[in-house]
């Protein structure tokens, strides 16, 4: 996977020295004085399987950080980060919405889907899948490209039911990149395997 940089479109990982991570809940003034402090510091927060949905992340000339489960206008200064991995919607409609409710201070956080539904699934949720679980389920099965989701997918019946398992590649990982970049996003930030 080849994902275009440039100074205004940065890609970052946990390793990054732009990125601090701390999965502690914090006061969101420390977080601030700490973003703050150093000139492109970022402080993400969440529990120990990493930071919830919808939050955290970057803010102006580099990355700030806001307390779990708060919204960005709790503090404006600092951006969010949104991830790849959706099940439902399209993925420029999500990057989009965020966008214009955060402009200019939204990251994509580039997360691999893996994941197992039954079919119908009107919840939208699904089980996770490991490595082995997905090449299982892949094995023998035709993929098709879901160009809303921006993902594969595959299908089939087992005792009499629906199955599908939506998943990423290189491929639509790319091409979510350049959905956030086009809808306006700050750059990407790299989830740790």
């Amino acid at each position: 996977m080849v994902i275009e940089t440039t100074p205004t479109f940065p890609v970052l990982t946990p390793q990054s020295p732009l990125l601090t991570v701390s999965r502690q809940a914090e006061d969101p003034e420390e977080v601030l004085r700490r973003a703050g402090a150093g000139a492109h510091a970022a402080v993400v927060l969440g529990s120990a399987g990493g930071p919830p949905a919808g939050a955290e992340a970057a803010g102006e000339g580099g990355l700030g950080g806001q307390a779990p489960g708060g919204t960005p206008r709790d503090l404006p200064q600092c951006g969010v980060l949104i991830s790849s991995s959706l099940s439902g919607g399209t993925a420029m409609q999500r990057f989009s919405e965020a966008a214009e409710a955060a402009p200019g201070r939204c990251w994509l956080l580039l997360e691999w889907l893996s994941m197992e539904f039954p079919l119908p699934c009107p919840s939208g949720d699904g089980q996770a899948l490991g490595k082995e679980a997905l090449h299982a389920r892949l094995q023998d099965r035709q993929s098709f490209f879901d160009s809303g989701l921006c993902c594969a997918y595959t299908h089939w019946l087992e005792d009499g039911r629906g199955r599908m398992v939506l998943y990423d590649t290189a491929d639509t990982l790319t091409q979510k990149v350049h959905l956030a970049r086009q809808a306006g996003f700050q750059g990407v930030v790299l989830k740790s395997a």
